[in-house]
């Protein structure tokens, strides 16, 4: 009896709760490991249930960062459960409330989106889809500049001290200012862009040399894409700072142009056809009547020149080429019927003979 109470005294009671909070930790780090992307992908789940989105989890952008989330949750728990100094568990909390206002940030940014739920409410009187993606940029950026606030303060950084050495910096503040000054200015212009609505995602625009479809308007630029599919990025600055055609804003299509009559057409016959031309021009349904200009315009050393021109009612391109192919079609038949020639340029060359030239 003796012996056993002897045994029970010798074991140290201290040693073997170490030991055992030593397996708890390392069960739990194992078990956050092993855990790690069935969690993600279930707080990824029901971030797409409030976004409405469906999608793979695993194809999400926050599917990795959650699950090294998880890891350092793990971790943090583990050394929460050793008996550690108070100093490395001061240390933890700190970086944990960092990492979860992060993550949190993190989602909430993801959540702001022109599709999600959370900002429908919000956001449906708008039909300016750009408009609704600058407002979300601008409400994440404002997330992440209170997440950089608060990651400061947390790390015992009081941001008035800086004030002082921001007021000092002057020559770098100004040197600052101008290196961001196009950056402004193009922000500015995009703000300027939104609210005028020259144009709108979808539209054919022309801006300088450059045409094509806008595919996506953001504070800073604007993409197009080009007639060979190339997408080509404007800054904003550079649309406010020139003029811009925005082809789908058109309501009809200027058609003109010049029909060459040989000189050896009658004027009365020129007369004739002016007069034929401009009545089958304005009979047709889709010309507007009132733009109809049909004239003997110039005789040249080659042709009686009879300029046309008028409006298409068609605005789309598509449907205006195929006007413009009836007009001429017609022209052609006119032209055909009254027996005129069309000109082709000609030109006379005198040849001496000889016996001119030896006299």
């Amino acid at each position: 009896m003796t012996g056993l109470q002897q045994m029970i005294s010798s074991i140290d009671l201290d040693h073997l709760l170490k030991i055992f909070d030593i397996q708890i930790a390392i069960g739990v780090l194992v078990l956050f490991i092993l855990l790690r992307g069935m969690l993600a992908k279930f707080l990824i789940k029901i971030s797409y249930l409030i976004i409405r989105r469906k999608k793979n989890p695993k194809e999400s952008s926050m599917y990795k960062p959650l699950c090294v989330f998880f890891v350092f949750l793990g971790v943090y728990c583990s050394i929460n459960i050793l008996p550690t100094s108070k100093q490395v568990l001061y240390v933890m909390n700190k970086l944990f409330r960092i990492v979860v206002i992060y993550y949190i940030t993190r989602i909430i940014t993801t959540l702001i989106d022109v599709d999600s739920a959370v900002l429908y409410k919000f956001l449906k009187k708008s039909n300016n889809t750009a408009i609704n993606k600058f407002l979300c940029s601008i409400i994440r950026g404002f997330l992440w500049i209170i997440f950089i606030v608060i990651a400061f303060n947390e790390l015992g950084y009081d941001l008035s001290k800086f004030s002082g050495l921001a007021a000092g910096l002057g020559i770098g503040s100004a040197a600052i200012a101008l290196a961001a000054q196009d950056v402004v200015k193009s922000i500015l212009s995009g703000i300027t862009i939104l609210t005028d609505k020259p144009f709108v995602v979808g539209d054919w625009i022309e801006v300088g040399e450059f045409q094509g479809s806008v595919i996506d308007i953001t504070f800073r630029s604007t993409r197009i894409k080009s007639f060979n599919n190339a997408v080509i990025t404007i800054p904003n600055s550079t649309i406010t700072s020139t003029y811009v055609v925005n082809w789908n804003r058109l309501t009809s299509r200027r058609f003109d142009c010049v029909l060459n009559l040989s000189l050896e057409t009658p004027s009365d016959k020129i007369k004739k056809i002016v007069k034929e031309i401009k009545l089958m021009l304005q009979n047709d349904p889709n010309i507007i009547k009132e733009t109809v200009e049909v004239s003997l315009n110039e005789i040249t050393h080659s042709s009686s020149d009879i300029k046309i021109f008028l409006f298409v009612r068609e605005a789309n391109y598509s449907n205006f080429l195929k006007a413009k192919q009836d007009i001429l079609c017609n022209l052609l038949y006119l032209i055909e019927k009254e027996n005129v020639d069309l000109a082709y340029p000609t030109q006379t060359l005198y040849v001496k003979r000889k016996e001119e030239i030896e006299e």
